[in-house]
């Protein structure tokens, strides 16, 4: 298994992967596939984008898409979307697939991941499993406009 620097030519691929992962449970997403490829376009197309794949030998079997982001306290990488296909999932290989992305980072001089996660859903317990740390000091605002 590696990881690999995913660029807007695989945006099918990333759809494909994306659709299967997060069309499962515990998210239940219905994505159209219009709306699907806006999405991920907006994620792998942005100047500091920074999309990874993971594959078992030609099979993208796991993304991370998300973007640089410069930071007076360094430089980061902000995590959009993480997820293996689900029957890679609970075998350790998303585990694996943080480390890759984390010595792939170092490499850069890139020393911190960040992303957003719901605490109701198993990928809670799996990025604190991976060292991640929840940020009590930050709350996250929505809000709908009518």
């Amino acid at each position: 298994m590696n990881i690999e620097l995913l660029t807007s030519e695989k945006i099918e691929e990333v759809k494909t992967a994306m659709y299967r992962i997060f069309s499962a449970p515990p998210w239940n997403d219905q994505w159209t596939d219009h709306q699907l490829h806006l999405y991920v376009q907006e994620l792998m197309e942005n100047n500091n984008s920074l999309s990874l794949g993971f594959r078992k030998e030609s099979q993208l079997i796991g993304i991370s898409l998300g973007r640089i982001k410069h930071w007076y306290e360094g430089t980061e990488y902000w995590i959009d979307e993480f997820g293996l296909l689900p029957q890679y999932q609970k075998l350790g290989l998303g585990s694996r697939f943080l480390e890759e992305i984390e010595t792939f980072l170092s490499e850069r001089g890139i020393f911190t991941m960040t992303l957003l996660t719901e605490r109701a859903i198993p990928a809670y317990f799996f990025y604190r499993k991976n060292g991640f740390t929840e940020k009590e000091e930050q709350v996250f605002f929505s809000k709908i406009i009518k």
